[in-house]
């Protein structure tokens, strides 16, 4: 059986000097398949917690895909 949360939305970022700047809008599994950088942010799994701008990172979010 498919892991629902892996289909779940979140936008990856990259943080800079200059700000946070948006890499793209995919899947959780997609977002945890990409290079391990430690500039990267991810919006919360939650929409309203995304929407209210609270990023995690990487390990915060490869937790929220082993909770079931």
């Amino acid at each position: 059986m498919e892991n629902k949360k892996a289909n779940c939305i979140v936008e990856v970022s990259v943080d800079s000097a200059t700000g946070r700047r948006a890499v793209g809008i995919m899947n959780m599994r997609q977002a945890l398949e990409l290079p391990e950088m430690l500039s990267l942010t991810y919006t919360h799994p939650d929409p309203v917690k995304a929407a209210a701008g609270i990023v995690v990172n990487r390990q915060e979010l490869a937790g929220f895909l082993a909770c079931h």
